[in-house]
């Protein structure tokens, strides 16, 4: 035990939920070495957040820790004795032990200056005066790259972007002095460039101050890029751990292997098949005695159902995994899978018919203040932007949050009336049509939403939302039409047709995207918006949407204008891709093209923030660090929109706006270079 930070031995962790208790965390261990970042990764409900809760013993009122050991240092204390209130365990939160959560703006208080909150943090922890501590919140500030952190000590949270309120938060677990830092799914709800930007700050903290790391997280990629050592957790047990190059290369357990084979990589190859793991993981009150993963299991053998749960054992030095099967059983069994599981993308057609064309198109707010609401700015959200998209083709729209991706999709589908430009729906120009004349056009167009549970009404049935657009749009002229194109959508998007009269509030995530889905294609639609429709799911559920987004293109020939912020799903279900920024466009190139020949320095910098999920490809790579986020629209930088955070900015990019050229085959980008 010499040398161990941590050491976590059979933690259990149970929920009271009036006279049933629930064990929800089932004999977890893991350890973690001074200067060691560790990553804990699997899908959400998998027990990763409570397990790292359990260990500071800062669940919410009913869970407790019922059973294991939690010690620092090797000293022999068990944590788990002290009561979560104690001195000692308040000491060691915050103190030799701190954590950021995913929504930073959840942790901070809203009606306290940021540098207060970090000093507050340092007083307490370190026992300095006022005056002292303020000098040290400072300096913490700087520490995490806030940028005139003297200037933004007195500002409050509000006044703080995403990423930025991230930064306040590591600031103020680092005031507590931490020898563990956990980072609980801390960069989840930030772009892929804020969300590198964070992480370097973790790891560059990791090696100057010798901090150790917990990285929480469902995103392998993460883990890949920077952790250490990994821990596959499902059902609240830890099913595969090892170092990240044997995890990635070795994987030994059916459900590692599930995971990697769901997730698209930017290096995948253009025929690469997505191979879902089916089902969902059970709710910790139906968990079996049985290996947890056999519903699951593409391996699953009939002893997996007789035996108890498997417990962990040594495959290589370091590596364990918890499964009942030998090396031969496995390899016999995904020699059966690769035969069985259909391993061919859906045939794609593209034809030369043009769906949509969008020419010049901007989209401009009015910006009031005062009580009359006097106008005293314009901004264009969408500035200028043009594009065609073929019937069976995908355009690929990616770009950070605020560069216009949403509003474009919505200015196309006329929820926002267009400020200027065309709109042209097979050659007819919608964009300044009125609402009348709009209408017969509709059921043209559909759109797909990024939270499937908002935009479905909690209060109809399932088959009620899906049956209403062919009762606006006419399409079927009987109540029995109308419930056997139901069922027959319902089919299509594989949902059981026994499930119509159910309420969104009774399925999971991935088949309520799934009824979105199904209502979007109850017109008949030509061209599909997706807007991030996949961005809420969990890893194995992505790839389900996925897969069934391609078969349905395939069989009706379907254009989809794809808004996502994951480049590695862009660049899978995409024929070509438009780089946004600050509502302009970037670069416009075909998939393979936009991802092995970048030119633009902004898509450059997004490609490098993706990490992919392969600890070997990783160490090759290299990292072009964007500084600072996304400006707003209301301070649009003069001349080229991107010359503040450019590396290769010249005179001329802070005069003049670079137009969209051709730099070649089918491959346009707007920069001077």
């Amino acid at each position: 035990m010499s040398g161990t930070l941590l050491k976590v031995e059979d933690l259990q962790t149970k929920f009271r939920a009036g006279k049933i208790t629930t064990l929800v965390v089932d004999g977890v261990s893991l350890d973690l070495e001074p200067g060691e970042i560790i990553g804990l990764v699997g899908e959400s409900g998998s027990g990763k957040s409570v397990t790292m809760l359990s260990t500071i013993q800062l669940l919410p009122g009913t869970g407790f820790v019922s059973g294991g050991r939690v010690e620092l240092d090797g000293d022999g204390k068990n944590l788990i004795n002290y009561s979560p209130k104690s001195n000692e365990m308040r000491k060691i939160r915050g103190g030799r032990i701190g954590m950021i959560f995913q929504e930073p703006m959840t942790s901070l208080n809203p009606i306290m200056k940021v540098g207060e909150q970090i000093r507050e943090s340092i007083m307490l922890h370190q026992g300095l005066s006022a005056g002292e501590a303020k000098k040290k919140a400072i300096e913490m500030m700087d520490l995490v790259a806030i940028p005139d952190a003297e200037k933004r000590y007195a500002e409050y949270p509000m006044q703080f972007s995403g990423g930025m309120r991230q930064r306040i938060m590591i600031a103020m677990v680092l005031a507590g002095q931490p020898d563990i830092l956990v980072a609980d799914e801390a960069t989840t709800a930030l772009d892929v460039t804020i969300q590198a930007q964070i992480l370097e700050t973790i790891r560059d903290l990791s090696l100057k101050t010798g901090i150790s790391v917990i990285i929480v997280t469902h995103n392998l990629g993460i883990i890949a890029r920077y952790a250490q050592r990994i821990y596959v957790m499902y059902a609240g047990g830890i099913v595969e751990q090892g170092m990240s190059a044997e995890i990635f290369h070795s994987p030994q357990h059916p459900y590692t292997r599930g995971l990697l084979n769901a997730i698209p990589r930017l290096d995948d190859p253009v025929d690469r098949v997505l191979i879902p793991i089916p089902g969902m993981p059970p709710m910790p009150q139906n968990r079996p005695q049985y290996c947890p993963f056999y519903d699951r299991c593409l391996y699953r053998h009939d002893r997996c159902l007789t035996l108890p749960k498997p417990e962990l054992v040594e495959y290589e030095e370091g590596h364990f995994f918890a499964c009942h099967l030998d090396e031969n059983e496995k390899k016999a069994k995904k020699e059966e899978i690769d035969r069985q599981v259909h391993q061919f993308r859906p045939e794609k057609i593209i034809l030369d018919e043009v769906c949509l064309e969008v020419n010049n198109l901007i989209k401009s707010f009015d910006v009031t203040r005062g009580f009359l609401q006097k106008k005293i700015a314009v901004i264009n959200a969408v500035d200028d932007i043009s594009f065609k998209i073929r019937k069976g083709e995908t355009l690929g729209v990616v770009g950070e949050s605020g560069c216009g991706k949403t509003t474009l999709g919505r200015t196309i589908m006329r929820m926002y009336t267009p400020s200027s430009g065309e709109i042209k729906l097979f050659g007819t120009n919608i964009a300044s049509m009125n609402m009348r004349e709009i209408k017969p056009y509709r059921k043209q167009m559909s759109m797909i939403f990024q939270d499937p549970f908002s935009s479905l009404d909690p209060r109809m049935s399932v088959g009620a939302i899906v049956a209403q657009p062919l009762k606006i749009s006419k399409i079927c002229k009987s109540t029995t039409e109308i419930y056997n194109r139901v069922n027959e959508l319902f089919e299509l998007v594989g949902l059981d047709t026994s499930m119509r009269e159910r309420f969104p509030h009774e399925f999971s995530g991935g088949q309520r995207q799934r009824i979105g889905i199904a209502r979007a294609l109850a017109s008949n639609p030509a061209l599909m918006i997706c807007d991030e429709p996949i961005s809420a799911l969990d890893v194995s559920i992505q790839a389900q949407i996925t897969n069934l987004l391609e078969e349905l293109q395939s069989k009706f020939n379907l254009a989809y204008l794809f808004i996502a912020h994951d480049l590695a799903v862009v660049k899978h279900i995409s024929d070509k891709i438009l780089v946004m920024y600050l509502g302009r466009v970037m670069e416009v190139a075909l998939s393979s093209d936009i991802y092995e020949n970048p030119m633009h320095p902004y898509t450059k910098a997004l490609l490098s923030a993706v990490p992919v999920a392969d600890p070997l490809v990783e160490k090759t790579r290299s990292f072009i660090g964007l500084q600072g986020e996304v400006p707003s629209v209301f301070n649009r930088p003069k001349g080229c929109p991107f010359n503040n955070r450019c590396s290769y900015a010249q005179e001329r990019c802070f005069r003049e706006v670079p137009q969209l050229k051709e730099v070649g085959k089918e491959h346009t980008m707007a920069c001077f270079l």
